[in-house]
């Protein structure tokens, strides 16, 4: 089945369990300055054990779990990840230089696909996603946004979309996601939809149209916004914790756009507080085994996936689980809930193509 939605993930991943969260950040911007300074970073051995073995270990469990385009492991807190290079290398207000808006990750596994390409005659695809303006500004700022400040954040994520992008014989950027988690759960100000609009869409400007642009969102409630973006053409939403966040089949037709939707929960504060409450104590829980367990059955992720087919069709483009997997370590544990999204997912496309 050609039109079978395709099976991406969001983007945080546990670290490996060698490391801690202090080092891998303190080398995460070790190496972003070695990259701004052309200096190789596969000879140095600090980044080789504290950034690079990290990435391709993360990395290589998405892969080996089946998802089919994968967004870089994002180890990184999503607001410093972007906001303090952009402080660092601001040439404006919110405007980063743009030959130092830089994600290390795509180097790394740039590199790592070459070697596996080499090895299995396998092009890999990749997602990139990175925190959008709305939530950048107001993060950094306040809920008040002005139109011209939002519009440098835009052009600097830009220049890190464009700094990013990759089309090789071994690899190949297939989705950007910009990630506004905060849209539609808080109150923004001074500013219409229109003018939020024009902030979205010039993320994208000047970058290859055969890539898909996703907005990654945790609420559908101001979907009516993305909608009008004259670039974005994948609306994304946490499904599998909610069922009830969907918007009109007719609505994504009238405005020609698709949607990615989560079959596998990933709120994991949310299904301890549900496991507790059924009676089952916290010390049953955190070993691996009981977090194992956590992970929503093949039957529920099955039943999310066949009522998203139902509500959407043609317009699901994407599936995976809800949102990123940092809380559901160690790493063991969220390839788990990777490899389990997939087997449901052949398992329904093999239906699907047995009764056709």
């Amino acid at each position: 089945m050609n039109n079978f939605p395709i099976y991406d993930d969001v983007g945080s991943f546990p670290l490996p369990e060698y490391i801690d969260r202090e080092t891998f950040n303190q080398f995460y911007w070790t190496t972003y300055k070695a990259i701004i300074n052309k200096i190789d970073i596969f000879e140095h051995r600090g980044i080789q054990n504290y950034f690079i073995n990290p990435i391709i270990s993360s990395f290589k469990q998405k892969l080996e779990a089946g998802v089919e385009i994968i967004n870089y492991p994002q180890h990184m807190d999503m607001y410093t990840q972007f906001l303090k290079p952009l402080s660092d290398y601001e040439s404006q207000p919110n405007l980063i230089e743009s030959n130092k808006a830089i994600i290390p990750e795509i180097n790394v596994i740039k590199n790592f696909a070459k070697d596996y390409y080499e090895k299995e005659g396998k092009k890999l695809e990749i997602k990139i996603c990175i925190t959008g303006p709305i939530d950048l500004y107001i993060k950094k700022h306040n809920f008040t946004i002005y139109k011209d400040l939002a519009l440098n954040l835009s052009q600097s994520i830009n220049h890190f979309i464009k700094n990013s992008i990759i089309d090789t014989k071994y690899l190949k950027t297939s989705i950007i996601a910009i990630d506004e988690p905060s849209f539609g759960f808080v109150d923004i100000v001074n500013i219409n939809d229109d003018d939020i609009v024009d902030i979205l869409d010039k993320c994208f400007n000047g970058i290859n149209s055969d890539i898909d642009y996703q907005i990654h969102l945790h609420s559908l409630k101001k979907a009516d916004v993305p909608l009008q973006s004259q670039r974005i053409n994948i609306l994304t939403c946490e499904y599998a914790s909610d069922k009830s966040n969907v918007i009109a089949k007719n609505d994504l037709e009238k405005y020609d756009k698709f949607i990615r939707v989560g079959i596998t929960r990933t709120n994991i504060d949310g299904i301890i507080g549900e496991t507790i409450d059924k009676g089952i104590n916290w010390g049953e829980i955190k070993s691996i085994e009981g977090t194992l367990k956590l992970i929503d059955s093949k039957e529920r992720i099955k039943h999310c996936l066949k009522d998203a087919l139902d509500h959407y069709g043609g317009r699901l483009k994407y599936i995976g689980p809800d949102c990123g997997l940092s809380g559901w370590g160690p790493p063991e544990v969220a390839h788990a809930l990777l490899k389990r999204t997939r087997e449901i997912i052949t398992e329904v496309k093999k239906e699907m193509i047995s009764k056709n």
